[in-house]
């Protein structure tokens, strides 16, 4: 597979597969996802199939009903019977992506975490990984955990690698280039977080994270800017090229994923994992492109 350098490049991609991904909108109330909903369907990768009160689920969808067979709204007045249904046609195998509306974070996570009705196969951790497109880096940047995760545990710490770098490999990187990220570079176990880094570099080299570049501690300079990186003189074979971050908790991941939005003129996608099935967690101040790439994102892993 080709390597997925856009989100452009990303669309391109999942219109000439020819399969359509099922994706599922939990209380379609909300004019942006619905928006990008729909687009997925425009750009010929998506059947929607949107939950929630009729009479609040934007026109824009009752005009799609009209000029395609790939919208389908459900009317479920209440939001969360409208949630519990969605997750429900994903657990069931008749939806391959469960996207957020117009409902509170709580609520889906209660439904979706659902032992008997959700779909975290028991024994997986869930995290939130996200896609970057930074104009002033020269692919696409795959990091986690921004969403999820506060503090991870070695445990954790591992899942994260793994799908970050499962994440990567969907987007047709051959062998991820993954980092972990911390202030600083020198491996003390005094620092926080750092003995988790050392245990996990060991745990590498004896090849329990597969066919895959890891390093760190790392600080960000190492590993995404090569000219300045250099100029530590750190023998690292991720220096300046890394394809996945890991970072130490949820602060710094956070703090780095609102930056680049901010102030870095990025794109950006994000979705859990570790679930049966993607799940597009976006914010309701997210932009309907940012819901689109992650719709897109999704549908790639799905």
């Amino acid at each position: 597979m080709e390597q997925i350098t856009s989100f452009a490049h990303l669309k391109a991609h999942l219109k000439e597969n020819n399969h359509i991904k099922r994706i599922a909108v939990a209380n379609a109330a909300d004019e942006h996802s619905v928006e990008a909903a729909l687009q997925a369907v425009e750009s010929g990768f998506a059947e929607v199939f949107l939950f929630g009160d009729v009479k609040q689920v934007p026109v824009s969808a009752q005009m799609g009903l009209q000029f395609t067979k790939r919208v389908h709204v459900v009317n479920v007045p209440d939001v969360q019977q409208a949630t519990e249904a969605a997750v429900a046609l994903v657990r069931n195998g008749d939806a391959d992506v469960l996207m957020k509306g117009l409902v509170n974070t709580d609520v889906l996570l209660r439904a979706v975490l659902d032992r008997e009705k959700g779909i975290l196969p028991e024994g997986n951790i869930m995290s939130f990984c996200s896609v970057f497109e930074i104009p002033k880096y020269h692919k696409l940047l795959f990091f986690a955990d921004a969403a999820v995760i506060p503090s991870p545990t070695l445990e954790q710490r591992c899942a994260i690698i793994n799908y970050v770098t499962e994440t990567a490999r969907k987007f047709g990187v051959a062998r991820p280039k993954i980092a972990m990220i911390h202030a600083t570079e020198k491996a003390n176990p005094k620092i926080a977080y750092m003995q988790d880094y050392l245990d996990i570099m060991k745990m590498h080299r004896a090849g329990d994270f597969g066919d895959i570049v890891l390093d760190g501690p790392l600080d960000i300079l190492l590993a995404l800017d090569k000219a300045r990186g250099s100029i530590k003189k750190v023998d690292t074979p991720v220096l300046g090229d890394a394809d996945g971050l890991v970072f130490p908790n949820f602060e710094s991941a956070n703090v780095f994923y609102k930056t680049l939005i901010s102030f870095a003129d990025a794109q950006m996608a994000g979705c859990l994992t570790g679930t049966s099935k993607p799940v597009v967690l976006t914010s309701r101040g997210d932009s309907a492109e940012s819901k689109f790439n992650s719709i897109a994102m999704a549908c790639a892993l799905s």
